[in-house]
């Protein structure tokens, strides 16, 4: 029950000392949506990269009775909302793991000539809903871009690290430090230059602090459906901070920035799991604020050699995915593998937890996660790993493995973009690989 006359409009903002605060959907904006049949809508793509072992990854039957394999056990508890495509290949994909990489989105083969390729897909969505949102898309990643490394396949280095690209000639790098995302997000975007982010960090002030008196006046005119709604929308802005200080003080020492020259930027967690999280957490915000509509978020680089101690593995993932039939490479990359679907599964948790409207923000969304490879040893970019998550309103039925007939990815893509009201033209040039919308997805 409304307990005033006026709506909230949807686009509110609490604004304070270099900061304004976006607010997610509540009750109390009803009224502003009464022209509208629907709530956003939001697109993601999670890139896994370095490929999936087959056989604890692909389910072996077809259909609602699927059994879920090692690598998806952890996914248990959303089954419902999610759908495991196999038989989808990367059909443009050339060479190694740039050229893939660099198909993944585009759908296209880069020109090793001209060192081009073409513009993604979430870039043709962030076009078309983009004006919207404060934010177009955005990009985030956990490896940084020094680990790309240089030329493989012919290629530069930043095709292994983006998959998301503005125009054949523009790769856009992947943002990877948890607190410029923040800042991105919640911080005055004025000012986002390296000496205001050293006076924020020494400082230490919550973003929640400088919106304060906002804060007071929005709880007591909303119902008690949106007081809880926003206490916990507070309290998640509140975690994101303290996991931030945290690292940061890993780094920088309780007394402030007094080493200049450090390796790694301010805010990056050395684990992993860490890291992961609090990009995860920042997607949810995104999302849920309505800054943006589309993101993409690379949880690492296509043949990343990022090394997992925290889990035994002393060489990197890469390396390890080379395996020469080694039992104990092979072990400890199924163990890369599964701590990643841990992760994204407490992501997708999040997003079916969190209520919007009738049902919730994961059901308002369509999340991809897959990569450009199946079998990275070999070097394959053929059956990728591909699931996808939430998309209800759009009437996807979950819960059941669809296997393919050597489909192109590309053909997902533009099953998604269908779902999100966006024109597909920009993406099917002549040399696509895409040769029509996936069929299946929202028929049981």
């Amino acid at each position: 029950m409304m307990i005033f006359k006026k709506a909230i409009p949807r686009r509110t903002f609490l604004k304070g000392t270099g900061a304004a605060m976006a607010l997610p959907f509540l009750d109390a904006m009803t009224p502003a949506f009464a022209a509208s049949t629907s709530l956003p809508f939001r697109v993601g793509y999670v890139y896994l990269p370095t490929g999936r072992f087959q056989e604890t990854w692909n389910p072996k039957t077809e259909g609602a009775g699927y059994e879920l394999t090692p690598t998806l056990a952890p996914f248990a508890p959303h089954r419902d909302k999610m759908l495991v495509l196999t038989g989808l290949d990367v059909k443009a994909g050339q060479g190694s793991h740039s050229g893939p990489c660099a198909s993944y989105l585009t759908g296209l083969t880069p020109a090793r000539k001209t060192n081009t390729v073409g513009i993604s897909v979430d870039q043709v969505i962030a076009k078309q809903i983009g004006e919207e949102t404060a934010l177009a898309s955005l990009e985030l990643g956990l490896d940084p871009p020094e680990w790309a490394g240089g030329n493989v396949d012919g290629l530069a280095g930043y095709y292994t690290s983006t998959i998301s690209w503005r125009n054949p000639s523009t790769p856009l790098p992947r943002q990877v430090n948890p607190r410029l995302v923040f800042e991105r997000l919640f911080g005055d975007t004025d000012t986002l230059s390296q000496q205001a982010l050293r006076e924020r960090i020494a400082s230490k002030s919550s973003v929640l602090d400088s919106v304060s008196e906002g804060v007071k006046r929005l709880m007591t005119s909303v119902n008690a459906t949106d007081k809880h709604k926003l206490e916990e929308y507070f309290d998640s802005v509140r975690e994101i901070e303290r996991g931030i200080e945290v690292t940061e003080k890993k780094f920088l020492g309780e007394e402030g920035l007094k080493d200049t020259n450090i390796k790694r930027p301010a805010g990056i967690p050395v684990l992993f799991a860490d890291h992961a999280r609090l990009m995860f957490d920042m997607m949810l915000l995104a999302y849920q604020t309505d800054m943006t509509r589309m993101i993409t978020f690379m949880l690492g680089h296509e043949g990343s050699d990022r090394n997992y101690l925290e889990l035994g593995a002393k060489d990197g993932h890469h390396s390890l995915t080379h395996h020469k039939g080694r039992a104990e490479s092979i072990a400890l990359v199924k163990k890369i593998e599964l701590h990643q679907s841990e992760l994204f599964a407490e992501f997708i948790g999040k997003m079916k937890a969190t209520k919007e409207g009738d049902g919730s923000l994961l059901d308002h969304s369509i999340i991809v996660a897959g990569g450009a490879h199946s079998d990275s040893n070999l070097h394959l970019h053929t059956n990728v790993p591909t699931l996808v998550f939430g998309g209800t309103v759009k009437n996807v039925v979950g819960g059941r493995h669809i296997r393919y007939n050597s489909e192109p990815v590309s053909n997902l893509h533009l099953a998604v973009m269908e779902m999100a009201n966006v024109s597909p033209k920009e993406f099917l040039s002549e040399k696509s690989d895409a040769t029509g919308v996936l069929k299946g997805l929202t028929t049981a």
